[in-house]
């Protein structure tokens, strides 16, 4: 029987990708943070109304936007709950 756990293997992986692109992105952004900042804010502001402009087109959201927000608040219950159990597994 595989004792690995999937999820660990992927983190572990990502950490593995995460820690060799930071090799070469670290000199360009001690290099050039003023645009990497305009860049982020403008990837997550693209982002953000691009999720708006989508929730706009569905009608049930446009008619009723608190069921929006009670997802979005569901949501975060559910992350968080899923972030507690994940470690109160790792210890």
């Amino acid at each position: 029987m595989d004792d690995r756990d999937p999820i660990r293997e992927i983190e572990r992986i990502i950490k593995e990708l995460h820690d060799k692109a930071g090799n070469y992105t670290r000199p360009v952004l001690s290099r050039y943070p003023l645009i990497f900042a305009f860049l982020l804010t403008f990837s997550l502001a693209a982002i953000l109304h691009g999720f708006e402009l989508f929730t706009d087109e569905v009608p049930i959201f446009y008619e009723h936007p608190t069921l929006l927000i009670l997802i979005g608040v569901v949501t975060l219950l559910l992350t968080g709950t899923l972030y507690k159990l994940l470690e109160k597994n790792r210890e």
